[in-house]
């Protein structure tokens, strides 16, 4: 026993302990460079314009799936305005996209591509760079920075009503947009066909022809609707998502926000879509 007592004493620490205390220290990310709110309505309005130029084929088709089995008024050699039945030109999305393709070549799909950046840049420049400041001011923190504290009710509160400025703003270029991604080839024509050959051409003719600045805010009613629905889903479930997944250990960064801009897409075109049909 006194052998036992007298002899070397063993080291209190283990081979797990003195292995983690020899490990270098944990890389961290950097903190995020601090914008002006310039550069975020800059940045609000560039990112989605430089979007659109790769998801126009996307929203063409789905303009002329939704305008599908609409009457259709034309003139006949006389000049006259006739009433035309519609007939289904496209099965799916698919035939659209192969119609559009086969008619009027790749171009086809990119029709009203002016109007879209005008329209992307307009309502984002509100739609996102509004969305902190007003959260902000309607959830002041200490961190001027974090929102994480706020309620799911309070971001959906700024989010709906950066989606209303937005939706204003934007409204005159949605409306050309949608006309010139409507003009198609005779044999794939759906809904009315207006026939502008421009985006200055189209507004001078609205304002002539519908009753001046009003004519340019026609359907503006479910646009702000629209306008609601979705940046009220879209940036309230981004915002619970991310901040959901930085509590469970994830890394913020580029990965994370594809993910949850993914998710939240869904989200609001799930709330978006009935009136966007309308």
């Amino acid at each position: 026993m006194s052998k036992m007592l007298s002899g070397k004493p063993k080291s209190s620490s283990s081979p797990i302990q003195l292995s983690l205390s020899s490990a270098p220290p944990l890389k961290t990310l950097p903190p995020s460079p601090n914008i002006s709110q310039l550069e975020n309505f800059g940045l609000s309005a560039l990112a989605p314009s430089m979007a659109v130029v790769f998801t126009l084929p996307f929203d063409t088709v789905k303009v002329r799936m939704q305008l599908q089995g609409e009457v259709r008024f034309m003139k006949d050699p006389t000049g006259k305005t006739i009433r035309v039945v519609a007939e289904k030109v496209y099965k799916n999305s698919f035939d659209c996209l192969r119609k559009t393709i086969k008619f009027e070549g790749l171009r086809g799909l990119e029709k009203g591509l002016v109007p879209s950046i005008l329209k992307e840049s307009s309502k984002n420049v509100f739609r996102l760079g509004l969305y902190d400041p007003i959260l902000a001011v309607i959830h002041p923190t200490e961190d001027s920075t974090s929102s994480s504290s706020a309620p799911a009710w309070k971001r959906m509160f700024a989010g709906g009503l950066c989606g209303a400025l937005g939706a204003v703003s934007a409204n005159p270029f949605e409306l050309v947009k949608t006309r010139l991604q409507s003009s198609a080839a005779d044999a794939i024509a759906v809904g009315n066909q207006y026939g502008y050959t421009s985006v200055i051409s189209a507004l001078r003719r609205i304002m002539s022809e519908e009753g001046g600045i009003k004519g340019l805010y026609r359907g503006s009613m479910i646009s702000v609707g629209r306008g609601i629905l979705g940046s009220a889903a879209n940036l309230s479930s981004y915002t619970m998502l991310k901040d959901y997944a930085k509590r469970e250990g994830y890394s913020d960064g580029i990965p994370l926000d594809m993910v949850c801009s993914l998710m939240s897409a869904f989200v609001s075109v799930v709330f978006m879509n009935p009136l966007d049909v309308v």
